[in-house]
């Protein structure tokens, strides 16, 4: 199972090798210009690793949608941040020991640093907001951040409940901290291109993908304990078929939406990321 999971990620990266170098080139001019603030090193090492599957999906969808006038990779530089910061608290909250093989940032640089890093990212994503005419940019970063800090909230609260987590407070958890971030990288690429009224459509879009994806990755972590699907009122074989159908379900309706653009190759990329990764 290892070794097909890594496997996978080897071929993700390689399919998508141009997309993730203009990201990553994005990401390391955005951060020299705050080269001399004292977290620049220890977010610089938050940022090493990943897939950068989030502002891929920006590019993705920019493409597919059509090209605008206003350049989107500052925006995937935002949304970035905005995931590893997340990643950040996440590891603190649930006393993790790796991170991308590696000790998590809290345990690197400590507690204290790690929650200041929120602030630095905060700072770093208003100045990109502000670069962008296109005012869904920062309406977009603002929400997801607002929904990604309930989600976390939430989930916190819920584990603790020993009568068994409700499917609906269980998929409210996961609308709000993981695929609010997808939806936001859908909705932004598409403001940011030449059809700016197709982003309610594409934040739909983003917001199944997000779901399908996150589905996935419960059910690969389904093991692991103070995971929330291990909470969940329906139990053992239920709760799989429950959990992966649902999955199913929610790519589906990512992929039905696709398909009311026009043809293209950038469409067919996008069609295919969602069919071979969620």
């Amino acid at each position: 199972m290892v070794k097909e999971a890594l496997s996978q990620e080897v071929r993700f990266l390689k399919e998508h090798q141009a997309y993730i170098e203009r990201i990553d080139a994005g990401l390391k001019q955005l951060m020299m210009e705050h080269l001399t603030h004292p977290l620049y090193d220890p977010l610089t090492y938050s940022l090493q690793g990943g897939k950068r599957l989030r502002p891929l999906v920006v590019l993705l969808v920019n493409e597919a949608v059509g090209k605008g006038s206003e350049d989107p990779i500052p925006a995937t530089s935002a949304i970035e941040l905005l995931h590893s910061v997340s990643l950040i608290h996440d590891d603190i909250i649930d006393k993790e020991a790796v991170r991308r093989e590696k000790p998590p940032y809290y345990q690197m640089f400590g507690i204290d640093s790690a929650l200041l890093s929120a602030d630095f990212v905060l700072g770093v994503i208003l100045e990109v907001a502000s670069l962008y005419d296109e005012r869904t940019v920062g309406r977009e970063l603002s929400r997801a951040a607002i929904e990604m800090s309930a989600g976390e909230e939430m989930e916190s609260r819920l584990v603790q409940e020993t009568s068994g987590v409700s499917w609906q407070s269980y998929i409210k958890v996961l609308e709000l901290k993981t695929a609010s971030l997808f939806r936001a990288s859908a909705a932004v690429g598409a403001a940011l291109s030449a059809r700016k009224p197709l982003a309610p459509r594409m934040s739909e879009f983003g917001m199944k993908l997000g779901m399908a994806y996150q589905l996935r990755d419960d059910l690969a972590d389904i093991e692991k304990p103070g995971e929330l699907i291990n909470s969940l009122e329906v139990t053992g074989e239920d709760r799989i078929k429950k959990v992966a159908a649902a999955a199913d379900e929610y790519g589906s309706s990512a992929l039905a939406i696709l398909r009311e653009l026009p043809a293209s190759a950038s469409l067919e990329k996008l069609e295919k990321l969602v069919v071979e990764y969620f």
